[in-house]
Protein backbone atom coordinates (compact mmCIF):
# COMPACT_ATOMS: atom_id res chain seq x y z
CA UNK A 1 0.00 0.00 0.00
CA UNK A 2 1.00 3.49 -0.64
CA UNK A 3 2.33 5.68 1.90
CA UNK A 4 0.77 8.95 2.56
CA UNK A 5 2.30 12.23 3.93
CA UNK A 6 1.11 13.56 7.03
CA UNK A 7 2.56 17.24 7.60
CA UNK A 8 2.53 18.80 10.83
CA UNK A 9 3.68 22.52 11.46
CA UNK A 10 6.41 21.58 12.99
CA UNK A 11 7.70 18.07 13.07
CA UNK A 12 8.71 16.13 10.23
CA UNK A 13 6.22 14.31 8.15
CA UNK A 14 4.32 11.05 9.44
CA UNK A 15 3.83 8.30 6.60
CA UNK A 16 0.48 6.95 7.17
CA UNK A 17 -0.83 4.05 4.93
CA UNK A 18 -3.62 3.84 2.34
CA UNK A 19 -6.59 3.58 4.40
CA UNK A 20 -9.03 3.36 1.39
CA UNK A 21 -12.00 1.54 2.22
CA UNK A 22 -11.90 2.11 5.79
CA UNK A 23 -14.58 3.86 7.66
CA UNK A 24 -13.17 6.04 10.58
CA UNK A 25 -15.06 7.59 13.37
CA UNK A 26 -13.91 10.71 14.97
CA UNK A 27 -15.68 12.54 17.93
CA UNK A 28 -14.39 16.13 18.58
CA UNK A 29 -13.63 16.49 15.21
CA UNK A 30 -14.13 19.92 14.45
CA UNK A 31 -11.52 21.59 15.92
CA UNK A 32 -7.89 20.97 17.69
CA UNK A 33 -5.90 17.40 17.48
CA UNK A 34 -9.35 15.78 16.34
CA UNK A 35 -9.49 17.77 13.21
CA UNK A 36 -5.89 17.29 12.64
CA UNK A 37 -6.69 13.73 13.07
CA UNK A 38 -9.65 13.52 11.04
CA UNK A 39 -8.04 15.48 8.27
CA UNK A 40 -5.23 12.90 8.11
CA UNK A 41 -7.05 10.32 8.01
CA UNK A 42 -9.20 11.51 5.02
CA UNK A 43 -6.39 12.34 2.90
CA UNK A 44 -4.91 8.86 3.51
CA UNK A 45 -7.88 7.71 1.69
CA UNK A 46 -10.42 6.33 5.25
CA UNK A 47 -14.11 7.57 5.03
CA UNK A 48 -14.16 9.74 7.32
CA UNK A 49 -17.69 10.30 10.22
CA UNK A 50 -17.03 13.78 11.90
CA UNK A 51 -18.91 12.93 15.00
CA UNK A 52 -19.22 16.66 16.52
CA UNK A 53 -21.58 18.55 18.93
CA UNK A 54 -22.10 21.50 16.67
CA UNK A 55 -22.66 20.03 13.19
CA UNK A 56 -22.16 23.98 11.82
CA UNK A 57 -18.26 23.83 12.78
CA UNK A 58 -18.74 20.18 11.54
CA UNK A 59 -19.75 20.72 7.95
CA UNK A 60 -16.77 23.74 7.99
CA UNK A 61 -14.34 21.41 8.93
CA UNK A 62 -15.36 18.74 5.89
CA UNK A 63 -15.76 21.29 3.56
CA UNK A 64 -12.06 22.52 4.75
CA UNK A 65 -11.44 18.82 4.31
CA UNK A 66 -12.29 18.52 0.79
CA UNK A 67 -10.54 21.74 -0.10
CA UNK A 68 -7.26 19.97 1.10
CA UNK A 69 -7.95 16.49 -0.59
CA UNK A 70 -10.35 16.61 -3.49
CA UNK A 71 -12.66 13.46 -3.24
CA UNK A 72 -12.29 12.97 0.20
CA UNK A 73 -15.30 11.27 1.55
CA UNK A 74 -16.10 13.32 5.15
CA UNK A 75 -19.73 13.16 6.28
CA UNK A 76 -20.72 15.22 9.86
CA UNK A 77 -23.05 13.63 12.39
CA UNK A 78 -24.09 15.02 15.77
CA UNK A 79 -23.00 13.50 18.78
CA UNK A 80 -23.53 14.77 22.62
CA UNK A 81 -21.30 12.69 24.62
CA UNK A 82 -22.47 14.14 27.79
CA UNK A 83 -26.16 12.40 27.00
CA UNK A 84 -26.45 8.98 26.84
CA UNK A 85 -29.32 9.45 24.81
CA UNK A 86 -27.27 11.44 22.15
CA UNK A 87 -24.98 8.76 22.08
CA UNK A 88 -27.72 5.53 21.63
CA UNK A 89 -29.11 7.97 18.95
CA UNK A 90 -25.68 8.42 16.98
CA UNK A 91 -24.79 4.78 17.24
CA UNK A 92 -28.43 3.89 15.86
CA UNK A 93 -27.41 6.47 13.15
CA UNK A 94 -23.80 5.60 11.96
CA UNK A 95 -23.00 1.32 13.50
CA UNK A 96 -25.58 0.11 10.57
CA UNK A 97 -22.38 -0.37 8.75
CA UNK A 98 -18.85 -1.42 9.42
CA UNK A 99 -16.31 1.00 11.78
CA UNK A 100 -12.55 -0.32 11.25
CA UNK A 101 -11.26 2.26 13.49
CA UNK A 102 -12.98 4.26 16.37
CA UNK A 103 -11.04 7.75 18.00
CA UNK A 104 -12.28 8.90 21.12
CA UNK A 105 -10.81 11.99 20.84
CA UNK A 106 -13.25 14.04 22.08
CA UNK A 107 -12.94 15.71 25.55
CA UNK A 108 -13.68 19.01 27.68
CA UNK A 109 -12.14 20.63 30.93
CA UNK A 110 -14.25 23.30 33.07
CA UNK A 111 -13.57 25.31 36.40
CA UNK A 112 -16.88 24.89 37.12
CA UNK A 113 -17.03 22.46 39.90
CA UNK A 114 -20.98 22.07 39.90
CA UNK A 115 -20.52 21.15 36.00
CA UNK A 116 -22.97 17.88 35.29
CA UNK A 117 -23.51 16.30 31.96
CA UNK A 118 -27.66 15.63 31.21
CA UNK A 119 -27.59 12.15 33.22
CA UNK A 120 -25.66 13.75 35.91
CA UNK A 121 -22.18 12.83 35.81
CA UNK A 122 -19.12 15.08 36.40
CA UNK A 123 -18.63 16.75 33.34
CA UNK A 124 -15.23 15.70 32.65
CA UNK A 125 -15.25 12.09 33.66
CA UNK A 126 -19.21 11.94 31.81
CA UNK A 127 -17.63 13.29 28.83
CA UNK A 128 -13.94 12.21 28.54
CA UNK A 129 -14.68 9.06 29.91
CA UNK A 130 -18.55 7.56 30.40
CA UNK A 131 -19.33 9.01 27.09
CA UNK A 132 -16.62 7.02 25.36
CA UNK A 133 -17.51 4.22 27.16
CA UNK A 134 -20.94 4.10 25.92
CA UNK A 135 -20.02 5.00 22.44
CA UNK A 136 -17.12 2.32 22.29
CA UNK A 137 -19.73 -0.11 23.56
CA UNK A 138 -22.82 0.87 21.05
CA UNK A 139 -20.49 0.14 18.39
CA UNK A 140 -18.87 -2.66 19.18
CA UNK A 141 -21.15 -4.70 17.03
CA UNK A 142 -20.22 -2.35 13.98
CA UNK A 143 -15.86 -2.57 14.90
CA UNK A 144 -16.16 -6.82 15.68
CA UNK A 145 -18.60 -7.03 12.03
CA UNK A 146 -15.64 -4.76 10.24
CA UNK A 147 -12.82 -7.23 11.14
CA UNK A 148 -9.55 -6.33 12.01
CA UNK A 149 -10.50 -2.57 13.83
CA UNK A 150 -9.40 -0.49 16.64
CA UNK A 151 -9.81 1.77 19.13
CA UNK A 152 -8.11 4.87 20.34
CA UNK A 153 -8.60 6.11 23.50
CA UNK A 154 -7.23 9.84 23.92
CA UNK A 155 -4.72 10.16 27.55
CA UNK A 156 -2.95 12.70 28.77
CA UNK A 157 0.34 13.78 30.59
CA UNK A 158 -2.21 14.82 33.20
CA UNK A 159 -3.41 10.85 33.59
CA UNK A 160 -0.50 10.38 35.32
CA UNK A 161 -2.19 12.22 38.38
CA UNK A 162 -5.53 10.57 38.45
CA UNK A 163 -6.75 7.05 39.98
CA UNK A 164 -9.60 4.73 39.59
CA UNK A 165 -10.76 4.94 43.52
CA UNK A 166 -14.35 3.99 45.04
CA UNK A 167 -15.20 7.64 44.17
CA UNK A 168 -14.94 7.28 40.83
CA UNK A 169 -17.19 9.59 38.63
CA UNK A 170 -18.50 11.31 42.07
CA UNK A 171 -17.72 14.82 43.18
CA UNK A 172 -14.08 16.48 43.81
CA UNK A 173 -12.22 19.27 41.93
CA UNK A 174 -12.04 19.53 38.37
CA UNK A 175 -8.72 19.34 38.24
CA UNK A 176 -8.81 15.32 40.15
CA UNK A 177 -12.14 14.70 37.94
CA UNK A 178 -10.15 15.64 34.52
CA UNK A 179 -6.88 14.02 35.56
CA UNK A 180 -8.93 10.60 36.38
CA UNK A 181 -11.25 10.59 33.57
CA UNK A 182 -7.69 10.75 31.68
CA UNK A 183 -6.52 7.67 33.54
CA UNK A 184 -9.81 5.72 32.76
CA UNK A 185 -9.53 6.64 28.85
CA UNK A 186 -6.15 4.40 29.32
CA UNK A 187 -6.96 1.68 31.32
CA UNK A 188 -9.93 0.90 29.29
CA UNK A 189 -8.00 0.96 26.40
CA UNK A 190 -5.62 -1.56 28.04
CA UNK A 191 -8.66 -3.43 29.48
CA UNK A 192 -10.45 -3.52 26.08
CA UNK A 193 -7.61 -5.11 24.00
CA UNK A 194 -7.09 -7.74 26.73
CA UNK A 195 -10.60 -8.78 26.61
CA UNK A 196 -10.78 -8.26 22.45
CA UNK A 197 -7.55 -10.42 22.53
CA UNK A 198 -9.82 -13.66 24.95
CA UNK A 199 -12.65 -13.34 23.03
CA UNK A 200 -10.60 -13.38 19.45
CA UNK A 201 -12.96 -10.48 18.65
CA UNK A 202 -10.15 -9.05 15.71
CA UNK A 203 -10.59 -5.56 17.68
CA UNK A 204 -7.12 -4.00 19.00
CA UNK A 205 -7.32 -0.78 21.60
CA UNK A 206 -4.34 1.76 22.18
CA UNK A 207 -4.34 4.61 23.62
CA UNK A 208 -2.39 8.01 23.43
CA UNK A 209 -1.53 11.06 24.73
CA UNK A 210 -0.83 14.90 22.47
CA UNK A 211 1.60 15.99 24.87
CA UNK A 212 1.23 19.83 25.03
CA UNK A 213 0.04 21.23 22.03
CA UNK A 214 -2.24 24.54 21.35
CA UNK A 215 -5.83 23.80 21.28
CA UNK A 216 -8.21 25.24 23.69
CA UNK A 217 -9.33 22.59 26.61
CA UNK A 218 -7.65 24.16 29.15
CA UNK A 219 -9.00 27.48 28.36
CA UNK A 220 -11.42 27.61 30.66
CA UNK A 221 -10.47 24.85 32.86
CA UNK A 222 -8.94 26.63 35.93
CA UNK A 223 -6.26 23.99 36.41
CA UNK A 224 -3.13 24.69 39.37
CA UNK A 225 -1.40 27.55 38.57
CA UNK A 226 1.72 25.42 37.38
CA UNK A 227 -0.57 23.58 34.59
CA UNK A 228 -1.38 26.79 33.28
CA UNK A 229 2.06 28.15 33.10
CA UNK A 230 3.53 24.95 31.62
CA UNK A 231 0.30 25.04 29.08
CA UNK A 232 1.49 28.34 27.86
CA UNK A 233 5.07 27.58 27.31
CA UNK A 234 4.45 24.22 25.98
CA UNK A 235 1.82 24.68 23.76
CA UNK A 236 3.30 27.49 21.72
CA UNK A 237 5.76 24.62 20.53
CA UNK A 238 3.58 21.73 19.19
CA UNK A 239 0.38 22.51 16.63
CA UNK A 240 -2.62 20.38 16.70
CA UNK A 241 -1.42 18.71 13.51
CA UNK A 242 2.05 17.85 15.69
CA UNK A 243 -0.06 16.66 18.75
CA UNK A 244 -2.09 14.63 16.40
CA UNK A 245 0.51 12.16 15.37
CA UNK A 246 0.61 10.25 18.22
CA UNK A 247 -2.93 9.53 17.97
CA UNK A 248 -2.44 8.89 14.28
CA UNK A 249 0.28 6.48 15.07
CA UNK A 250 -1.86 4.97 17.74
CA UNK A 251 -4.01 4.59 14.94
CA UNK A 252 -2.17 3.00 12.10
CA UNK A 253 0.92 1.08 13.83
CA UNK A 254 0.48 -2.02 12.42
CA UNK A 255 1.96 -3.90 15.92
CA UNK A 256 0.97 -1.37 18.07
CA UNK A 257 2.23 -0.44 21.46
CA UNK A 258 -0.23 -0.04 24.27
CA UNK A 259 0.70 3.86 24.85
CA UNK A 260 1.90 6.55 22.93
CA UNK A 261 2.40 9.99 23.02
CA UNK A 262 5.50 12.45 22.15
CA UNK A 263 9.62 11.46 22.74
CA UNK A 264 11.11 14.53 24.28
CA UNK A 265 10.48 17.04 27.20
CA UNK A 266 9.33 13.93 29.00
CA UNK A 267 6.45 13.42 26.82
CA UNK A 268 5.14 17.25 26.46
CA UNK A 269 6.88 17.26 22.74
CA UNK A 270 8.79 16.17 20.08
CA UNK A 271 7.96 13.40 17.62
CA UNK A 272 5.74 10.50 18.60
CA UNK A 273 6.79 7.08 19.88
CA UNK A 274 6.01 4.47 22.83
CA UNK A 275 4.98 6.12 26.17
CA UNK A 276 5.55 4.98 29.43
CA UNK A 277 1.63 3.74 30.99
CA UNK A 278 0.19 6.21 33.81
CA UNK A 279 1.29 4.56 37.17
CA UNK A 280 -2.30 4.21 37.81
CA UNK A 281 -2.88 2.09 34.89
CA UNK A 282 -0.66 -0.24 35.96
CA UNK A 283 -2.18 -1.44 38.98
CA UNK A 284 -3.39 -4.83 39.47
CA UNK A 285 -7.31 -5.38 38.38
CA UNK A 286 -7.90 -2.09 38.00
CA UNK A 287 -8.82 -2.68 34.31
CA UNK A 288 -11.65 -5.17 35.69
CA UNK A 289 -13.08 -2.84 38.34
CA UNK A 290 -12.99 -0.03 35.78
CA UNK A 291 -15.31 -1.96 33.66
CA UNK A 292 -17.70 -2.55 35.98
CA UNK A 293 -17.92 0.94 37.45
CA UNK A 294 -18.45 2.15 33.87
CA UNK A 295 -21.31 -0.43 33.47
CA UNK A 296 -22.48 0.07 36.60
CA UNK A 297 -22.77 4.23 36.31
CA UNK A 298 -24.08 4.05 32.62
CA UNK A 299 -26.48 1.24 32.76
CA UNK A 300 -24.45 0.26 29.43
CA UNK A 301 -22.60 -3.11 29.90
CA UNK A 302 -20.74 -5.10 27.01
CA UNK A 303 -18.27 -7.90 26.62
CA UNK A 304 -16.74 -8.34 23.44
Amino acid sequence: MAARPVVGDRLPPLALPDLTGRRVVVTGASAGIGRATATALAGAGAEVVLAVRNTGKGESTAAEIRRGHPGAQVVVEELELGSLAGIAAFVARVGARPVHLLVNNAGTSTSDRDARTSDGFDLQVGVNYLGAWALTAGLWPSLRAAGDSRVVMLGSIMATRGRIGPDFGGPGSTYRSYSDSKLAAVVLAGELRRRSARADAGVSAVAAHPGWCQTAIFDTAGPPAWVETAGRVLRAIQSPADGAQPVLLAATDPRPAAYYGPTRLGGSAGPAGPAKLPPGALEPGVGDRLWQVSARLTGVGFEP
